[in-house]
C-alpha cells in the first residue's frame, strides 16, 4: 500500500448540477425557467455566498424551442477535508430545497429525453500547489474510471436504455483525455480560471455515503506524495466501459484504490443507474422521479410529497428576471479579460491561473510522454 502524506496541502470544492422538473404523467415532465425563482431566493438571502455559488444551464438547438431550461447548479465553499465538504454539500442541497419547495429535483446525469446538451454532472475541484499538479492529475487519472463507475446515474440515451454511464459517452462537454490538461471539454482538466484539477466526468451522486466514499478517495489520491503509473491512452481505452459496465481491469483498480483510501469496490456493483432502471420498470416514471426528488432532498430514497404542477408562464419570466438582472454585473466581470481580481478567486482555488506565461508553466510537466 502506498504511503500517505498527511501534511500535503489539499483543498476541495464541489459543483453539483440537478434537474428541476415540473409536470405530471399526462403532460410529461419538463424543466422550467420557473426554477430561477429558487436561485433568486438564494441570491437575495446570501448574495456573497451565491452570486458565484449558483448557476444554470440551457438547452440548445431545436429542443430549446420547446424546453429552454436544463439543469441548475450549486457550489460549496472551500474545504480542507472530505468530511466537511460532504457536510457543506448536504447543507447546500437543503438550502436549495428550501428555496424551491415545488418542482422535482432529479439528480441524474441524463433524463430519458436528453440530448448532448441536456445533462447534469458533479464536478470535484482539487486545489494543490502548482508543483504537484502533474503528480496529482496522474494519480486521479489512474483511478478516474473507478470513481466514474461509482457515480453512474445516466442509464438512457434518447429514450432508450444505453448502459450505466451514457452522459460521459454522449455529453458535448466531456471526452477522452488530451495532451493539453487545460483543454476544457474532457473528463479531467486543470482549470484556467482557478488553477484547480477538476473531475468533470462524474454523474450526480445523491447518496451521502457514496459521495463520501468518492470524496475520501479523491482526497487520499491528492495526498499521495509519489506519482503512480498511469497512461492517457489506457484511460481513454477504458472509457468504452462507460457504455457497458466495469470490466476486470476496472475492478482490479477498485481493489487497489481500496488499499489506498478504504474505497469499497461494491460501489461499482450497486449503481444508481441500475436502481433507477429497476424502479422505472416496476413502478413507472412518476414514482421514480418522486423517489429521486425525495432522495436528493432527504438523503433517503422515497417520495417526500413535493408539489410538481407545471407553473404558469409568467413564473418563468419573473424568475429569470429576478435571478439574472441583479447578477449581470458579476457575469460581465467574470467574462471580461481580467476575470477574478487577486483575493477574489472561487473559494477552493489554490492560485490564480489566467495568463499565457502561467499556462505554459502548467502545461510543461504534462508534455513528457505518459
Amino acid at each position: 500500500m502506498p504511503a500517505a502524506a498527511p501534511h500535503v496541502p489539499v483543498t476541495l470544492g464541489l459543483e453539483e448540477e440537478v434537474f428541476v422538473l415540473y409536470g405530471d404523467e399526462a403532460q410529461g415532465f419538463r424543466a422550467s425557467t420557473a426554477s430561477f425563482s429558487g436561485l433568486a431566493r438564494l441570491l437575495w438571502r446570501d448574495w456573497r455566498g451565491n452570486v458565484g455559488g449558483t448557476a444554470s444551464n440551457f438547452r440548445r438547438g431545436p429542443a430549446a424551442r420547446r424546453e429552454l431550461m436544463s439543469s441548475v447548479e450549486i457550489a460549496t465553499p472551500v474545504h480542507a477535508h472530505p468530511g466537511t465538504l460532504l457536510a457543506s454539500a448536504l447543507s447546500r442541497r437543503a438550502e436549495l430545497a428550501r428555496a424551491l419547495p415545488g418542482g422535482l429535483m432529479v439528480p441524474l446525469g441524463l433524463l430519458p429525453g436528453s440530448d448532448e446538451y441536456h445533462t447534469a454532472g458533479l464536478h470535484v475541484h482539487v486545489g494543490v500547489p502548482r508543483e504537484r499538479l502533474n503528480t496529482v492529475y496522474g494519480n486521479l487519472a489512474r483511478f478516474l474510471p473507478v470513481l466514474t463507475h461509482a457515480s453512474a446515474s445516466s442509464p438512457w440515451w434518447q429514450g432508450a436504455e444505453a448502459g450505466p454511464l451514457s452522459r460521459p459517452v454522449h455529453s458535448f462537454a466531456l471526452g477522452p483525455l488530451t495532451a493539453d490538461p487545460l483543454a476544457r471539454f474532457q473528463d479531467l482538466i486543470v482549470t484556467r480560471r482557478l488553477g484547480t484539477i477538476e473531475l468533470r466526468v462524474l454523474d450526480p451522486i445523491w447518496e451521502p455515503d457514496r459521495l463520501h466514499a468518492v470524496l475520501n478517495a479523491v482526497y487520499a489520491l491528492a495526498q499521495l506524495p509519489q506519482r503512480l503509473p498511469w497512461s492517457r491512452a489506457r484511460y481513454n481505452a477504458l472509457r468504452h466501459t462507460y457504455a457497458s459496465g466495469p470490466d476486470a481491469e476496472i475492478r482490479a483498480l477498485a481493489h487497489e484504490l481500496q488499499g489506498i483510501s478504504g474505497f469499497d469496490p461494491a460501489w461499482l456493483e450497486r449503481t444508481v443507474s441500475a436502481r433507477v432502471l429497476e424502479s422505472w420498470r416496476q413502478s413507472g416514471e412518476v414514482a421514480t422521479l418522486t423517489a429521486l426528488d425525495g432522495a436528493y432532498r432527504s438523503g433517503h430514497w422515497g417520495p417526500v410529497g413535493t408539489p410538481h404542477a407545471r407553473p404558469a408562464r409568467w413564473c418563468g419570466a419573473a424568475g429569470f428576471a429576478a435571478y439574472y438582472v441583479p447578477k449581470l454585473p458579476y457575469m460581465a466581470k467574470k467574462c471580461g479579460p481580467s476575470i477574478m481580481p487577486p483575493g477574489k478567486e472561487r473559494p477552493w482555488s489554490s492560485k490564480k491561473c489566467n495568463d499565457a506565461a502561467l499556462f505554459s508553466k502548467v502545461r510543461a510537466p504534462f508534455r513528457a510522454p505518459c
